[in-house]
């Protein structure tokens, strides 16, 4: 992804996805050994005190009284044999030393049974209880059954029996005087007048539900309290608080993994920026990538080596303007001289022609050196257009005849289809180039000029031939350099200044072409300018 956004946003909703998967898995799993535990302290004191009471009935009886029980719990309770239940080894072996077994009996683990042996005479049985928890039903037949168990000991023994129940319960269970129960009318009626358990539904800071059950001690005119007692939250407070913090924790992580990077990323380029600013153009700044940042630093290196060539440009060019304005000034302060010691009218006329002469190649010189500045400075504002090429050329041979003297200049019109001579561009810079090269080929070229174009699918291209010398292997991709010129003597016999070529490089540049150099079928220099014939197919590309 090349977005920063999306690529940010992307990570974000993954690792949300994530998170809320590790969230759910890790919730359910703690859930799972919380509802154990909460299962085990809450079940395995009344199991215990059924099993205790199961055994003081008759044996005959015992299967009924369990069941009744069972009725009283709003639960399902037996009294099964080893063979009408599956145990394990290990589980034989933990109800052999007395212990409650606690299974699950759903795939959702909302539900179980608890299991307990009774050992009988001749044989051992197991109590079975399963069904839901902490029902209005089940805290009224706990609080029948508590009591039944009291009222088999000497009220002197309670407190001690109260202590041993809570060492099992997973509720408190104590008697408390009638003045401390805190009951509606109602229930205080049920409870004093027709001596029935009572429930008291109620809730605590957590806001979870507990549940307390009232029974009358005729005994002593004391009430058994069982409870309070919480009931089972799935989703407690606490622990979604915890889930929450570890989840923001988590998130804030994630964010730091996927933003650290960028952050190092725009450090890097910050570095590069500021030793650019200190003058070191020779800084880099490390293209990671393909994003906005990539892309940043990307354009940031294109910059600096377009500021290192435009400064090296500017010293070369300050260098070869000033060396080539030293012989046109030379001779004009020569004839400025020879002009004053002209003896007649002839002779002062012939040196003002020689100082005009000069000075319009000072004015020549100068208007090549504005053009190839102009066109290093940065992307020039182009107008393109379509141009009709056909006409161009025609026009550029009549004239450049004019200039040729001897030596010939011939247009050669290529075989095409009169749309298919119309291409995009900038007509004056297009002519400019035409016209470079026709000038360079006529100051090298024996006695002939060739110029011609053709349409290669979506590629133009204009070929400039001459039947010359020709260039060197070796020099074709200098002529292209500033004041080159590949007559090194002081003469300059070919004349110009060396910036014809490179003019028309930069412009074939801006036109996304390029100039090629190769042999002419004449034997001297061919030089090919191609560019996209539509500037829409370049931009596309």
């Amino acid at each position: 992804m090349n977005s920063i956004f999306l690529r940010i946003y992307g990570g974000m909703v993954l690792v949300c996805i994530v998170i809320g998967i590790i969230f759910y898995i890790s919730l359910e799993a703690i859930n799972f050994f919380r509802l154990q535990y909460y299962r085990t302290t809450l079940v395995e004191g009344p199991v215990k005190l059924i099993a205790e009471l199961t055994v003081d009935q008759p044996a005959d009886y015992r299967a009924r009284w369990v069941s009744d029980v069972g009725r009283l719990l709003d639960a399902n309770m037996e009294l099964v044999s080893a063979d009408a239940i599956s145990l394990s080894q290990s589980e034989l072996r933990e109800l052999n030393k007395n212990k409650i077994l606690l299974r699950l009996t759903d795939q959702f683990n909302r539900e179980g049974e608890a299991i307990i042996a009774i050992n009988e005479q001749d044989d051992t049985r197991y109590l079975v209880a399963s069904g839901e928890y902490l029902t209005e039903q089940q805290g009224r037949g706990m609080a029948e059954l508590v009591s039944q168990y009291l009222s088999k000991f000497p009220i002197t023994d309670w407190n001690y029996r109260l202590e041993e129940l809570n060492k099992t319960f997973g509720f408190p269970v104590r008697r408390v005087p009638p003045f401390e129960i805190n009951l509606d009318d109602d229930k205080k009626h049920r409870l004093f007048n027709e001596e029935q358990a009572v429930v008291n539904f109620g809730g605590n800071r957590g806001n979870n539900t507990q549940i307390t059950a009232y029974k009358l001690l005729n005994e002593t005119g004391e009430v058994l309290q069982l409870g309070p007692q919480n009931m089972f939250n799935w989703y407690p407070f606490e622990l979604m608080a915890v889930m929450v913090v570890i989840s923001l924790g988590m998130v804030g992580f994630a964010v730091f993994l996927l933003v650290k990077p960028l952050e190092s990323r725009l450090s890097s380029l910050e570095k590069a920026v500021l030793r650019i600013r200190g003058g070191d153009l020779n800084a880099k700044a490390p293209v990671e990538g393909s994003d906005a940042i990539g892309q940043l630093a990307g354009t940031l290196n294109g910059m600096t080596e377009h500021i290192k060539r435009l400064l090296s440009s500017q010293k070369e060019l300050t260098r070869a303007v000033s060396h080539e304005l030293r012989t046109p000034v030379a001779r004009i302060r020569f004839g400025l001289e020879m002009l004053m010691d002209a003896e007649n009218d002839e002779q002062r006329l012939r040196n003002v022609e020689l100082i005009d002469q000069d000075i319009e190649q000072l004015d020549k010189l100068i208007d090549e050196i504005l053009t190839y500045s102009k066109l290093e400075e940065g992307t020039p504002v182009l107008d393109f257009v379509m141009i009709d090429l056909d006409a161009l050329m025609r026009r550029i041979e009549q004239e450049s005849k004019a200039l040729s003297g001897e030596k010939q200049v011939v247009y050669i019109a290529p075989e095409l289809a009169e749309e298919r001579c119309f291409a995009e561009g900038e007509e004056r810079y297009i002519h400019r180039v035409i016209q470079n090269l026709v000038g360079n080929a006529l100051r090298y070229a024996q006695g002939r000029v060739e110029i011609s174009f053709t349409a290669m699918g979506d590629v133009f291209r204009i070929d400039v031939s001459d039947d010359g010398p020709g260039i060197p292997d070796a020099d074709r991709k200098r002529v292209f350099q500033p004041f080159t010129r590949l007559d090194d003597s002081r003469t300059r016999a070919s004349g110009g200044y060396g910036l014809g070529l490179s003019i028309v490089n930069r412009i074939a540049y801006w036109h996304g072409g390029r100039v090629r150099v190769g042999e002419s079928e004449l034997g001297g220099a061919q030089f090919s300018f191609l560019w996209p014939r539509l500037q829409s197919l370049r931009e596309s590309n």
